[in-house]
This record gives structure tokens, sequence and C-alpha cells, in this order.
């Protein structure tokens, strides 16, 4: 039971006040004053003065001071009051509970990838799990600000690190990168050996790159890097993915968005002792103390489930 507010007050009508009821039924439960101050982390004096003003105001003495334990008029108080003020106390715990039960509106923006791999299944199990909660997706490749657009969380990805700002970010998993084709670009151009293959190859890079670019590798030989080209280009890798299987070129993606297309034959590794430098997922969100229900569970099932949507196969 919580501290009462037991600052002295003014004369008033000679009616019990909750507050001392609340105080003697603590004592009627514990058994002494002493036991309901350490209960209710108290001093005992603050006790003993709550329940003398009771005691006036009900004109009989209904705690032992020496030996403790009730009065009769005490018990007699204690069977009337007690269920009352219990049932008070239990209708104020569940007002609490209410409030902490995970409910609202969620507004999550993620690139399409990311939305596609991970919000996609996990939302789904997430609202199955929290049926009073409404989850909005907004599937974007700009940098969405949380606070002016009205967003309680963000999944975002960055090379190195996310840029410092006042929102909190949480690591969710490393995305590391390979090379991928499909079998009719392979069957028509060959499939590379080696990393300096690349060079003779058409490529699916990403936009910006003025139809040139650098892959990095990370393989048997330690780290090299080829500079490629290639025609096509874009900003989203689910069009890439889609691009590389219709045959553009050879490109990169991650195994959360290649994994499905490996296993129908759409795509094929290249170079499969190759890795290339990828980058991190992060959960993202204001910082807000203490953190919304909704927004708290959320994070949680994600940290819980999203890694192994994301992982590369072993």
């Amino acid at each position: 039971m919580q501290p009462w507010p037991m600052a002295e007050r003014t004369p008033r009508s000679a009616r019990p006040h909750l507050d001392e009821l609340a105080v003697f039924v603590e004592v009627a439960e514990t058994g002494s004053l002493a036991a309901a101050a350490r209960r209710a982390g108290v001093p005992k004096s603050t006790i003993g003065r709550a329940i003398a003003r009771l005691e006036e105001e009900v004109r009989a003495p209904l705690v032992r001071r020496t030996g403790g334990g009730l009065t009769d008029a005490g018990r007699a108080l204690a069977i009337q009051a007690g269920p009352h003020v219990l049932a008070l106390r239990g209708a104020a715990a569940a007002l609490r509970g209410a409030g902490a039960l995970v409910h609202g509106t969620l507004r999550v923006t993620a690139t399409s990838d990311l939305a596609q791999v991970v919000l996609g299944p996990l939302v789904a199990a997430f609202v199955a799990r929290y049926p009073q909660v409404n989850i909005e997706v907004d599937a974007t490749i700009r940098m969405v600000d949380l606070v002016a657009e009205g967003f309680d969380l963000a999944l975002r990805v960055a090379r190195r690190s996310l840029a410092p700002s006042s929102l909190v970010a949480r690591k969710l998993a490393r995305l590391d990168l390979g090379l991928f084709a499909s079998p009719t670009y392979l069957a028509r151009r060959g499939t590379p050996r080696r990393a300096a293959d690349l060079a003779e190859h058409d490529h699916v890079l990403l936009l910006g790159s003025g139809g040139r670019g650098v892959i990095a590798l990370d393989g048997p030989h330690g780290a090299e890097r080829i500079a490629v080209r290639g025609q096509t280009s874009g900003n989203d890798f689910n069009f890439m993915r889609e691009a590389i299987a219709a045959g553009a070129g050879i490109g990169a993606l991650s195994w959360m968005l290649a994994r499905p297309e490996v296993a129908v034959g759409r795509l094929v590794r290249v170079l499969p002792e190759h890795r290339l430098t990828g980058v991190t997922a992060y959960i993202v969100h204001l910082p807000l103390k203490p953190l919304p229900a909704a927004i708290d569970a959320f994070k949680r099932f994600l940290l819980q489930h999203a890694p192994p949507l994301l992982a590369e196969p072993g």
C-alpha cells in the first residue's frame, strides 16, 4: 500500500476520513502500528497520528498501544470498514492496470524491404497477441521526421552508425550483403569465378552511381575493390531484386530479400565465399519516459523475433 498524505488538517466534522480508515485497515491487516508503518514505508509516528485522529472522530479506542491488536471497537470497525476499503483499493489497482494495458494506434515507418520482410509477418503476430493495438506502417525510402509527422517508431539502416540525434536507437541486426544474379543472366554471360571477373559483367547499381560503381568485397584473399558498371540502377532494394531476377545484371542484396528467390531458383548466389560490407538495422523512437506501453511492447517484440528473419543461413 502506498504512503498516504499525512499533513495536519484543520478541524472538520467528526466523520471518519478515508485516509485514516485506510491506515486503520492496514494496521488491522498487519497486526501492529510498526508493521503497518513498514509496509507503507512511513514512520511509525505517522501511523500513530492517523489512528489517533480516527479514534478522536469515532470517540473510541481502536488499537491497543501496548501488546498490539485491536480493541473490541476496533474489531467491529475493521469488520464493517475493511471490505469497503479493500474494494476501493482493488478498484484503484484495476484502474492503474487498465492504464498500463497495451492498446492504441502505433504509427511505424520503415524502408520497403524491412517493411516486407520484418513488419509484414511480425505485425500480424503482434496484433494477434495484442488485439487492442492498431498498427499503421508507412514504407518509404525517405528519412521521416518522427516528431513532425507523428510517428512512434522507425526501422532505419546505416552503413556504420546512425547520425547523432535526440532519438533513441537500438541495434536490431547486421545486414551483410551478397552478390546475386538470375540463372538466365549467368547462362548468357557466364558465372564469375573470381572477384576480378565482376569487372566484365553488367551490374544493377544503387541510384546515383552514374552507371559506375565500386564493389568492396571481403573474401578468401582479403579485401578487394572492383570497379563495375551497369545500365540499371535504383534506390529501392525490392526494385533491385526484381531487376536482378529479370536478368539485368549482378547485384548486391541482403539475404532477407534474396532468400525466397534463391529457394525457388529465381536467383543464384555469385561468388558465395565473398561478402560485401553491409548495413545495420536499428529500431528508433522518441526519448519518451516512461515509454508508452504499446511502443515498449512492440519494440521488445521486434528485438526478440526480427533477428532470425534477417540472418544469413548458416
